[in-house]
C-alpha cells in the first residue's frame, strides 16, 4: 500500500490497479505477444547477465525502433554505437560494428606495445580494417592521455 504523509495528494493519484511486468518470470513465448519492440527490449533484460547478445542475434538484423534502441543502450549499458537520427536501428549491425571497434582498438593496443609509430599505427589500421583515417584517430585520441 501507498504510505502518503501529505494525504491531499491523495486526490492526484488515481485509484485503478497497477500491472507490473517482470520479464523475469515471463516465458520466452510470451514476449512475443507485444506488437511492439517491447517485447525485445523485455527479452533483452530477462537475458542481460547470460544471453542479451543471443537475443539480439535472433532479430536477424530486424530493425527495431531508435527510441526502444536508445533506451536499451542506455539502460541495459550494451555499449553500442549506433545514428540515433535513424528511424529504425539495426541492433546486430550495431553489436557487430562495436566488435569491430573493439578488435581495432586492440589491435592498436599490440602496435602500442610493439613500440610501432602513430603513423605506421593509423597506415597500418586504415589498410588492414578499410577505416577512414579520421576514424582512427578519434580511437586514438582517448588513448593519447
Amino acid at each position: 500500500m501507498l504510505d502518503v504523509k501529505d494525504k491531499g495528494l491523495l486526490r492526484f493519484i488515481p485509484n485503478y490497479p497497477i500491472n507490473l511486468v517482470s520479464p523475469a518470470n515471463m516465458s520466452d513465448n510470451d514476449f512475443e505477444k507485444f506488437h511492439t519492440d517491447l517485447g525485445l527490449a523485455l527479452k533483452v533484460y530477462k537475458y542481460l547477465k547470460a544471453g542479451a547478445v543471443e537475443v539480439i542475434e535472433a532479430t536477424n538484423h530486424e530493425k527495431i525502433d531508435r527510441d526502444t534502441a536508445i533506451f536499451l543502450n542506455t539502460t541495459a549499458k550494451l555499449g553500442l554505437e549506433f545514428d540515433e537520427n535513424e528511424e529504425a536501428i539495426d541492433m546486430c549491425k550495431a553489436m557487430e560494428d562495436n566488435n569491430r571497434k573493439m578488435k581495432i582498438i586492440g589491435t592498436i593496443d599490440y602496435m602500442r606495445d610493439e613500440g610501432k609509430s602513430e603513423s605506421d599505427i593509423i597506415d597500418k589500421i586504415i589498410d588492414k580494417y578499410h577505416v577512414t583515417k579520421d576514424y582512427v584517430l578519434a580511437l586514438l585520441a582517448p588513448q593519447k592521455a
